[in-house]
């Protein structure tokens, strides 16, 4: 019944999908207690040392915010772009369940906030598809990608995003590479200028530098709760990208294109990872944004909805074991 709900283009799944939040948010409102991540730069922990003050209820509506416009705006910028063959609410309703699938994921923490920003460039570079005006979401994009590398280190090989991103969907000249390097540019310069005047540029350096500094310990992983829930998704992505393989040859050129944008901004989030100050189970969160859009594709696809929704129930099930029973 969800999946075929989730299927519909009409909007009564935004309620559904607003209300599933709510009630996430207050439920850990309620049973969790309040922590971060220190896995950002020294801008990341300047700009956000105020919410270290607050009641854990406002920073539950903070959460609540980020989740949910993220799992709207993600869905609307796949449905803008035709990612897919067919609109749907699919990967609003599976943003919202991996974004939550551990507690981790709900802490305050730079991997939270700069998925709201991914988004945007997502979006951004796919309008790069046969445009021969791109030169404003060029510098958009570009500028966009320093913006959250400037608050995660790791996140400044998203740059390789978008030179391929540009490779990929039109044709290459030299303006397009030329205003990225500005876009890219022009947010640390602003930066760097703002600490130089504050007398801090030689420690900002030195703390940024710090960011690529990984130290890793099981202790920072609950393996009896987190393994299988990643193998879960484990397999069902690697499912979805066999659908996608099959159906390949089916879909427009842009899609195929754009589901390769996907694809690469996967891979990319692994190799932040190991780049990453403190890994934890947080450092993945980057891969919710193409494992909810894959996977989306997934239960969109097929005539036998009876094991989507079957399949679907077991993600649900496990997810609230893992939140909840274990």
């Amino acid at each position: 019944m969800l999946v075929r709900i989730f299927r519909s283009t009409q909007f009564y799944p935004i309620a559904l999908i607003v209300l599933f939040s709510i009630v996430i948010n207050v439920v850990f409102g309620l049973l969790r207690e309040p922590h971060w991540a220190d896995n950002g730069t020294i801008f990341f922990q300047d700009l956000t040392n105020w919410v270290h003050g607050l009641h854990r209820w406002f920073l539950a509506a903070i959460v609540f915010v980020l989740v949910t416009s993220q799992a709207l705006h993600l869905n609307y910028t796949l449905n803008k772009h035709e990612i897919f063959f067919k609109q749907s609410w699919l990967p609003g309703l599976f943003y919202l369940i991996f974004s939550t699938q551990f507690v981790d994921f709900l802490q305050f923490s730079p991997m939270l906030l700069i998925n709201s920003i991914f988004i945007f460039v997502l979006d951004k570079i796919f309008s790069f598809y046969k445009n021969q005006k791109a030169m404003g979401a060029t510098f958009d994009a570009a500028l966009l990608i320093a913006l959250i590398a400037m608050l995660y280190a790791p996140a400044i090989f998203f740059v390789l995003l978008f030179f391929i991103g540009v490779a990929i969907l039109k044709p290459i000249n030299w303006r397009d590479l030329s205003i990225g390097l500005i876009g890219m540019l022009v947010p640390f310069l602003l930066l760097a200028v703002n600490y130089f005047l504050k007398g801090n540029l030689l420690s900002f350096i030195n703390q940024y530098q710090k960011s690529f500094t990984t130290t890793f310990s099981l202790s920072n992983f609950n393996l009896v709760n987190q393994l299988p829930s990643a193998i879960l998704i484990a397999v069902v992505f690697v499912l979805a990208l066999m659908k996608i393989r099959n159906n390949y040859l089916k879909n427009v050129t842009k899609s195929r294109l754009c589901q390769q944008i996907l694809l690469l901004f996967a891979l990319i989030s692994i190799l932040t990872i190991p780049f990453t100050l403190h890994i934890g189970i947080q450092c993945y969160m980057l891969l919710v944004i193409p494992f909810s859009a894959i996977i989306a594709y997934y239960f969109l696809d097929g005539k036998k909805i009876i094991y989507q929704e079957l399949l679907l129930w077991i993600i649900i099930a496990n997810w609230a074991y893992s939140n909840f029973i274990i």
